[in-house]
């Protein structure tokens, strides 16, 4: 892979693929929740929506089938730090999906009209979120553990914070984020390295004026350590513990993977099979790692009965206090190892995911590793190195938990989780 900078700060990131005859071009932004407030919260996931209505070359039809006429995919994402907006299509098209893409980011309508429009339509994307009680439970942690800080935002944001987003919002959270200096061009497949990078200079390196960029989400100082209940008539309590996790660059950051794996990373996990496997009382419980530049949080989830809830908490905390006090066997470590390997290279067996990963991790980190380098990395993760990690995950008193479902201020898994405070 090779990383490029364009007259105008831009940086692109190519790695070429001959064995394929596709090619996954992506326009990073590293707009996210985190450059928000209160008052305009969800504006970096509402742009995303507005940049498919319209640009001053294309209508919104427009955008949508040049791509879809040619069998590709054009779509975009939101995430807490940056937004995405990309393209798969076959390799001899690849410049109609940089001019599209470029067209969509530099000359964007904003039309009135279609802004209205667009906050009924978002407006529905959150109203559906929160009939998802696992996601409304998810959402809680976040705030739970991160409290006021702008990991602890959501990515939609609210109803009526994205109905008082108005066209001037919009063009002045332009002006900050979307800047040379936060833009990263991915693109991953078969292509002539020197002919996309002169149509980039050209749609975008001539285009874009130069300006300095926003700073990074700053790293989380202490957990929130709240408890969010959230009583909803539904047949499942939704539950959700947090534990403090590495950031991205963390020495750590591939040691507590490890340890996700061997608590709640799978089937074999210790979670699954002594919650599911052993007692039955859960269909769905596992753990990860969700990282950030600078912060990080470790999550663990279970759906249940609400008679069942008391008893799988009391199940999770076992497990965890095994973890601490007992360690774990070189059998779980080599497998966590080779776990954690596999599903990287396999991750990477596609033009997509390959810009993906190296669009996200060169806009938020600014340095991408090669592959080898990061199977390095895991290999040098030591047994020690786990122990380590677990103890300083799971050493404090405080719980940070969200819980979704039947709840009432008596019940017992109400109780036990009030306790923690």
């Amino acid at each position: 892979m090779n990383v490029f900078t364009l007259s105008n700060g831009v940086r692109v990131s190519m790695e070429k693929l001959e064995h394929l005859r596709s090619i996954s071009v992506g326009f990073w932004v590293g707009a996210g929740c985190y450059a928000e407030d209160e008052t305009n919260n969800g504006i970096s996931h509402f742009i995303e929506h507005m940049l498919f209505k319209g640009t001053l070359n294309r209508s919104a039809k427009e955008i949508a089938s040049c791509i879809d006429a040619l069998g590709g995919q054009l779509n975009a994402f939101t995430a807490k730090e940056c937004t995405c907006y990309y393209v798969n299509i076959l390799s001899e098209h690849y410049g109609i999906a940089i001019d599209l893409l470029s067209d969509m980011l530099l000359n964007a309508k904003l039309d009135e009209n279609d802004i209205q429009r667009e906050k009924g339509v978002v407006c529905e994307e959150i109203s559906m979120v929160e009939d998802t009680p696992d996601e409304v439970a998810h959402e809680a942690l976040a705030k739970a553990y991160f409290g006021n800080h702008p990991l602890g935002s959501t990515i939609l944001g609210s109803i009526p914070s994205v109905n008082a987003i108005s066209k001037e919002d919009i063009k002045k959270y332009m002006a900050k984020t979307y800047v040379p200096e936060n833009i990263v061009i991915s693109v991953a497949g078969n292509f002539d390295e020197q002919e996309i990078l002169a149509m980039l200079e050209e749609k975008v390196g001539s285009k874009l004026a130069g300006r300095k960029a926003p700073e990074k989400c700053p790293p989380l100082q202490e957990p929130a350590n709240e408890v969010i209940l959230i009583n909803r008539d539904i047949e499942q309590v939704n539950l959700c513990l947090a534990y403090p996790g590495a950031a991205q660059t963390s020495d750590d950051y591939f040691a507590q993977n490890m340890i996700c794996n061997i608590l709640g990373g799978g089937m074999s996990s210790r979670l699954f099979q002594r919650v599911r496997e052993q007692n039955g009382m859960t269909y769905a419980i596992y753990a990860y790692l969700s990282s950030s530049v600078n912060s990080g949080m470790v999550t663990i989830y279970a759906g249940m009965n609400p008679s069942q809830a008391p008893k799988v908490y009391e199940l999770i905390l076992d497990e965890i206090d095994k973890l601490v006090k007992e360690g774990i066997t070189e059998k779980e470590f080599s497998e966590a190892r080779e776990q954690l390997k596999g599903s990287f290279v396999l991750g990477l067996e596609s033009a997509t995911t390959r810009m993906h990963r190296n669009g996200k991790v060169l806009i938020l980190n600014g340095n991408v590793l090669t592959v080898d380098q990061v199977l390095e990395k895991i290999n040098s993760v030591t047994k020690e190195d786990i122990t380590r990690n677990i103890n300083s995950m799971f050493a404090h008193e405080n719980v940070c938990a969200s819980a979704v479902g039947k709840l009432a201020n008596d019940d017992e898994l109400v109780k036990m989780l009030k306790r923690t405070k």
